[in-house]
């Protein structure tokens, strides 16, 4: 009966996922078995998984190969390298453990056939596990350097990001905006910035037909993390990893060296709105129902409290008794709040349309006067670059002079351009919701609009405990309305 063995095949990366580079292990393992007279049982591989001793990714073929020796399934095991086998000392010594207590040998294709029974036989394999540690942990600290030389030259590294296309190679390779996918950006950040939900947006994108940049249907997770990188509005950003491979730090941003699609104000404001610990994760996706769901709190212990469906219950005696919404407090320990939804959203929404309509500017972060009077000064400064120009084609400037000029107005012109920015509400869309156009304004909103002004607005409101009954005449005294 001829010897059986096993077959151990092992990549680190493997980026096109073809498994190609296991492959061939494998076919030159299958050669070293025939030439030696083995019968292979069983191959176990590894592939797109490292074995340095930076890598905290499991190794399931690894871990099964190891417990099959032990179990003696077979009695040599066969690899291309040693560093295919493992880059880690201790892991080392389950190879040596296994042949001192099982007899089970190693032979590979390129690293020869360690003669783990010896004491040199184990300290030349040792050694040689050693120096393939030391190369492994090499190649990362060069990887890690020239992770952060790109970051710092503002070139980037990866695969394509949506709104831009790649081109050049290597040294020469560049981003430039895609204008189709660059549009759909900027609709995505005003659509989330208006209030809207982006489970609603990713189904109205892959209604459309719109792929991300991988040729996938958009999914909340996808959309998300899309809108919050750093990349859209021209930064390259650097999270340093430790020498365990985790994020040690902070992160670290430059100066892209691409054509940004929006503005850094715009960017830090899809920011703020998407990682809001006020804003709820729904892993259902379903749009937002009740208006004061994780914005209104509970008065007894001030947790947020959630909307309930209505339903009807039949009784034993045959009639139905009606449920409608309420709002309620859904925390253990409390739960003593109870109110009827369609009470508590009126008299919200009356005190909201009131507000908007006398202060709603303010209110909403804008600032009129400023407003007015920075759109005054940018179109003083259009007019005066505008005459310069007519004045260097009518001859009566020199280029020198025209270039003083300009040098001397952009920067005042950029400058009352963010003043502008910075008066007006945070939205160009929630300009609608001031003034005497309000209650239309909110009565075409989604509930997710609705939701978001609130909270722009500064308002806390606690729904109170009333005693038994959660008040069946409903007090407006019971909620109480402050401002942040």
């Amino acid at each position: 009966m001829s010897t059986r063995a096993c077959i151990y095949t092992r990549i680190s990366d493997d980026a096109e996922g073809k498994a190609l580079g296991v492959a061939r292990q494998e076919k030159d393992c299958h050669g070293l078995a025939e030439r030696e007279g083995l019968t292979v049982v069983q191959v176990y591989s590894d592939n797109d998984i490292s074995a340095s001793t930076r890598s905290r990714k499991p190794r399931p073929a690894w871990g099964r190969m190891l417990d099959d020796a032990e179990a003696g399934r077979f009695e040599v095991i066969l690899a291309y390298s040693t560093s295919r086998l493992t880059r880690r000392p201790r892991e080392i010594e389950d190879i040596v453990d296994l042949n001192e207590d099982f007899g089970t040998r190693l032979i590979t294709v390129a690293s020869g056939r360690p003669d783990l029974s010896t004491a040199d036989g184990r300290m030349n394999t040792r050694l040689l596990g050693n120096v393939d540690t030391g190369e492994a942990e090499r190649t990362a600290e060069r990887a890690r350097r020239k992770q952060k030389e790109l970051a710092e030259s503002g070139r980037h590294n990866g695969p394509r990001p949506f709104g831009w296309n790649i081109v050049g190679v290597k040294a020469d390779q560049r981003l430039i905006i895609d204008a189709a996918e660059a549009a759909t950006l900027k609709e995505c950040v005003a659509r989330v910035l208006a209030g809207e939900g982006l489970r609603k947006i990713c189904l109205d994108l892959n209604a459309r037909g719109i792929k991300t940049s991988t040729g996938r249907t958009w999914q909340t997770p996808v959309l998300r993390w899309m809108l919050l990188r750093w990349t859209n509005c021209g930064v390259r950003s650097h999270q340093p990893l430790g020498k365990d491979g985790k994020p040690k730090g902070k992160q670290q941003i430059y100066s892209g060296q691409w054509e940004p699609i929006i503005d850094r104000e715009t960017h830090d404001r899809v920011v703020a709105l998407l990682t809001d610990p006020s804003r709820r994760s729904n892993n259902r996706g379903s749009e937002a129902k009740y208006l004061l769901t994780s914005v209104a709190y509970c008065g007894e212990c001030g947790e947020h409290v959630v909307g309930t469906s209505e339903f009807n219950y039949v009784l034993k005696n045959g009639r139905t008794r009606h449920y409608p919404h309420n709002y309620k407090c859904p925390h253990a320990g409390c739960m003593k709040v109870t109110r009827r939804m369609a009470d508590v959203d009126d008299h919200v929404t009356r005190v909201v349309l009131g507000v908007l309509a006398r202060d709603g500017v303010r209110l909403l972060g804008g600032d009129p006067r400023s407003a007015e009077q920075a759109r005054e000064r940018i179109a003083a400064l259009k007019a005066k670059l505008a005459l310069a120009a007519d004045q260097f084609a009518d001859d009566t400037l020199t280029g020198e002079q025209l270039q003083r000029i300009t040098g001397r107005l952009l920067p005042q012109l950029r400058a009352e351009q963010a003043k502008l920015r910075k008066a007006q509400p945070p939205d160009e869309s929630l300009s609608e919701y001031t003034g005497a156009g309000v209650e239309q304004a909110w009565a075409k909103a989604t509930i997710e609009t609705r939701k978001r002004i609130i909270r722009l607005m500064g308002m806390r409101i606690t729904i109170n405990r009333v005693g038994p009954g959660n008040g069946r005449d409903y007090d407006p005294g019971s909620v109480s309305i402050d401002w942040k």
